[in-house]
């Protein structure tokens, strides 16, 4: 009986040792690295802004043709608001395209082009550089912000200017930038 008993334990440890030798064991770095995917929010802001899919030509036509019923009218309330909309609409595009201003509104219109990318591109996640404070050694930064520009359609001169604003650094306070 000891001697099965001496067998058994030799089988058992025998299957233990295989075990750990064919395992996949710990994980290396490659294997366990996050793909985040980051983008220039500026270059994707003036690729928006200057294509087919944005709105802002309707929005500060349809100001204008407000602006020119209230001066008729001489309502200076109405006039001081519409005044106050266009002033703050052209702020924001200007922290969108020359600063580190969130463009939500932006990616709101492509999220589902933004999952098809993430999924072909194998990424976690897909943020604005400048929203990416820290990351360690456990991530890679993926740049997806051409792939991203290229969802609205750009012509020549817009793809040469987001070479241009991709290598510059944002503007400080670009909401200032008197028009």
């Amino acid at each position: 009986m000891s001697s099965q008993k001496c067998s058994f334990s030799i089988s058992l440890i025998g299957l233990i040792l295989l075990g750990l030798f064919f395992s996949p064991g710990k994980e290396t770095n490659a294997q366990t690295k996050l793909r985040i995917g980051v983008f220039d929010s500026r270059a994707v802001a003036v690729a928006f802004y200057n294509s087919k899919f944005s709105t802002n030509q309707q929005i500060f036509a349809s100001l204008g043709t407000r602006m020119k019923e209230a001066k008729e009218k001489d309502d200076k309330d109405a006039i001081a608001k519409i005044e106050r909309e266009a002033s703050l609409r052209q702020v924001m595009m200007h922290e969108q395209g020359f600063g580190r201003g969130s463009i939500n509104n932006v990616t709101g219109a492509i999220k589902d082009k933004l999952a098809q990318l993430a999924k072909s591109e194998n990424l976690s996640v897909i943020v604005s550089k400048w929203e990416l404070v820290f990351s360690d050694a456990d991530v890679v930064s993926i740049d997806v912000t051409e792939k991203i520009v290229d969802f609205f359609e750009p012509n020549e001169k817009i793809k040469s200017m987001m070479k241009e604003i991709m290598e510059s650094e944002p503007l400080k306070d670009a909401f200032l930038i008197d028009d």
